[in-house]
């Protein structure tokens, strides 16, 4: 897939390809639905993103914002471009929930819900993770 991608490096867990980016499960979640937006290329700073492939970006986030909503509930979306263990341009993208509810038989509770999200994992299982993403390409 993209070898520079390292700990996301993960076929088993992509959403959809675009022409630009992949959208892909985290693999360990902040909240369910939590995704990566990683740009198909490496590339180690925002600044040298490319007007098209901003442009896709906002497709990108159409579509995770539009099946977290239905999925889940979700009700606002925050994006992180931290890049600082990882030197190449992708967005952690979580869905945030005002309430908390059990899905896949686990509780799924915001825990810091409506402040800015600290990116704490929720640890699950390979089996749950292959759920949510058959869920969100509606398999």
């Amino acid at each position: 897939m993209y070898e520079f991608a390292g700990r996301f490096n993960r076929q088993d867990l992509i959403i959809k390809e675009f022409d630009y980016w992949v959208l892909l499960l985290r693999p360990v979640p902040v909240t369910i639905g939590s995704c990566i937006i990683l740009l198909k290329r490496k590339c180690p700073s925002l600044a040298e993103v490319t007007k098209d492939e901003m442009a896709e970006f906002s497709e990108v986030c159409k579509l995770f914002e539009e099946r977290c909503k239905s999925l889940y509930n979700a009700v606002k979306f925050n994006y992180h471009a931290n890049m600082m263990k990882e030197n190449f341009v992708h967005f952690h993208a979580i869905p945030r929930y005002d309430k908390e509810f059990e899905r896949y038989g686990i509780k799924w509770i915001d825990r810091e819900w409506p402040a800015g999200v600290a990116m704490y994992k929720t640890e699950v299982s390979e089996e749950v993770l292959q759920e949510i993403k058959k869920d969100f390409i509606g398999e």
